[in-house]
């Protein structure tokens, strides 16, 4: 009988062993979400509210699944990777409020499942809450109680219905003013309907938003308005984006304030129906020598545009940004644009929430034409959506070509894409 060949033994090859520093940078690489953190998110203001939030948010949830799997592997990879599982937290009802309390707490009094660690809430940057129609009886003492273990948030993010949002404001605020007040660099606060609180809950928003130090950005359905045009001054001392959907007029008598020097000097506005635009134009006579940037986000109606970009024009001297959210480039009117009173504008930004076909495309290179020739202080102007870019380059190249060759585009003047790369090549 014939003796078949034993098979070799193979011994074991021995892996090379990374050092801790390049897994953190492999996990680091794995687990990021671009422009969600700070600093990253105050260099793009464009990022604020909807519709980027869904895509943020589909993004975080995306990394935080590929987190927990990571942590599971071993307990070493545990260790290095703990603290990206804990950097963006996502709350999305009741029993992440409470799950979420309940570690952070053991955590934080050394009783954690791994025992001298850092407590996991020192690595939290960012926490996002969302709450629907669907959720209902979340603790307001729990929520609140999650940020007395979150000394490092820099980011927060609330998208509630209008009922919550009204029920979780002040705990939530007061519990951020508490925890993480002197790192708390992003407060976006939105109702699902975006209808603004009552004045008194305005007042009290107002009270607490004051003595958050390092704000940066704040967006909030609205903020009150004095009789006089201003808003109370001491809520602006910090911030440098305001993004506001509605100012609420009130006759009740104002304090005097102490003069203080703003850092407001970009304003997002969701333009408000027509018969609004005397609060707006009496707000920016105060406020829009401060500006350099101004977004306009009439996507829901692009002919408010037309009524708001002149008052723009009129009451901001130092506009040196403007950035446009309308439906389609056919929304974009050059000659508001190009108004006798319009500030040297240096950076144009647009954004289209719907898919263009070619005629659209021509539109814009037309546009681009007219500005170019009648707004010499124009050197940028950006796409800002990924879809836009990608859909102009696959599907309409030929029209970015002639543009380059017939030097409507170039070094001197950028088209650029929404991560500020230039279309034309340069």
């Amino acid at each position: 009988m014939m003796q078949l060949p034993r098979a070799r033994s193979l011994a074991p090859t021995r892996l090379s062993r990374l050092p801790p520093e390049i897994w953190d940078q492999i996990l680091d690489v794995a687990t990021h979400v671009p422009y969600s953190l700070a600093p990253e998110i105050l260099e793009r203001s464009s990022l604020i509210g909807h519709p980027y939030n869904s895509e943020c948010r589909a993004a975080l949830w995306s990394a935080l699944l590929t987190k927990g799997t990571i942590v599971r592997v071993c307990k070493q990879w545990w260790h290095i990777a703990i603290r990206y599982l804990y950097r963006a937290i996502y709350i999305r009802g009741t029993h992440d409020v409470l799950s979420l309390r309940r570690t952070l707490q053991k955590y934080a009094e050394g009783n954690g499942t791994v025992t001298e660690v850092e407590p996991l809430g020192w690595w939290t940057q960012r926490v996002d809450i969302v709450f629907d129609d669907t959720c209902t009886g979340v603790d307001e003492e729990a929520l609140a109680d999650i940020f007395k273990f979150l000394p490092n948030v820099a980011v927060f993010s609330g998208t509630f219905s209008n009922a919550d949002s009204i029920t979780y404001l002040q705990p939530t605020v007061h519990a951020l003013l508490v925890g993480c007040a002197s790192s708390l660099r992003v407060l976006d606060w939105s109702a699902s309907d975006d209808n603004v609180p009552e004045a008194r809950i305005l007042r009290r928003f107002e009270g607490l938003v004051k003595d958050l130090p390092q704000l940066h950005t704040l967006n909030f359905p609205g903020l009150l308005q004095w009789p006089n045009g201003t808003i109370t001054n001491s809520t602006l001392t910090s911030i440098h984006t305001l993004c506001l959907r509605d100012l609420v007029g009130t006759i009740r008598f104002r304090e005097q304030e102490r003069r203080s020097l703003l850092n407001l000097r970009e304003l997002v506005l969701y333009p408000p129906p027509r018969w609004e635009e005397p609060s707006w134009r009496n707000f920016l006579h105060h406020y829009g020598p401060y500006l350099t940037s101004v977004q306009l986000r009439a996507i829901s109606n692009p002919g408010l545009i037309s009524v708001y970009l002149p008052v723009v024009n009129q009451t901001c001297p130092n506009l040196r940004r403007l950035t446009l959210f309308v439906l389609s480039f056919s929304d974009i009117s050059t000659s508001d644009i190009l108004a006798f009173d319009t500030p040297p504008i240096e950076y144009l930004g647009l954004s289209v929430r719907r898919l263009q076909c070619r005629s659209m495309y021509e539109i814009l290179f037309s546009a681009l034409a007219i500005l170019k020739a009648g707004l010499p202080t124009l050197h940028v102007v950006q796409l800002l959506d990924r879809q836009t870019v990608e859909d102009l380059l696959k599907y309409n190249l030929p029209l970015v070509s002639q543009a380059v060759e017939e030097g409507l585009i170039g070094n001197a003047f950028r088209l650029e894409d929404h991560d500020g790369n230039s279309l034309s090549g340069e």
